[in-house]
């Protein structure tokens, strides 16, 4: 079985980006960053009212160190997804949009896109999950591969290509 679309920057990169996410590494980056950014709101917070008679430090650092923290959590993942974007666009340096395929052949998943290719043992094949916009399906724990479901014509086509991965 073989399906084929025009597949943009945004969804090329999705994969990446969501295999980054789920790591170990992410989760670590995304805790020190709060951190770190949570410590620099509280000092300046400090420097900058320090010197202010009527200001209660101890509301205003620790409220200062939440700020900066939320707003680290809540631009990590934006931050993420452009940088990902960013370094596929000027490594594969193709027209976007363009034209992917995955087929199901030989007891593997091929995809295929601007010369990049990827290969899925079926036998490795654990979960299919879809969220609005994408069909996520998870090889083990390094592999991921991300279909967007406007690939897809319709629902049984959908359903047709989970059955034959599941053969």
């Amino acid at each position: 079985m073989i399906i084929r679309h025009e597949a943009t920057l945004d969804e090329t990169a999705e994969p990446s980006v969501r295999l980054y996410q789920q790591s170990k590494t992410y989760s670590t980056n995304r805790w020190l960053g709060a951190l770190l950014c949570a410590g620099m709101f509280a000092v300046f917070a400090f420097l900058g009212f320090n010197a202010k008679e009527n200001v209660n430090l101890a509301i205003i650092c620790p409220a200062a160190a939440a700020w900066g923290a939320g707003l680290f959590v809540i631009a990590y993942p934006g931050t993420i997804r452009r940088r990902v974007r960013s370094y596929l666009s000027r490594e594969l340096k193709g027209p976007w949009p363009c034209t992917a395929t995955y087929e199901i052949t030989g007891g593997k998943l091929l995809g295929a896109y601007l010369g990049v290719r990827t290969s899925f043992a079926l036998a490795d094949f654990t979960t299919a999950t879809e969220d609005g916009k994408y069909l996520q399906l998870t090889f083990g724990p390094h592999g991921l591969c991300v279909i967007p479901l406007r690939a897809f014509d319709s629902t049984d086509e959908k359903n047709a290509f989970l059955a034959a991965l599941r053969a």
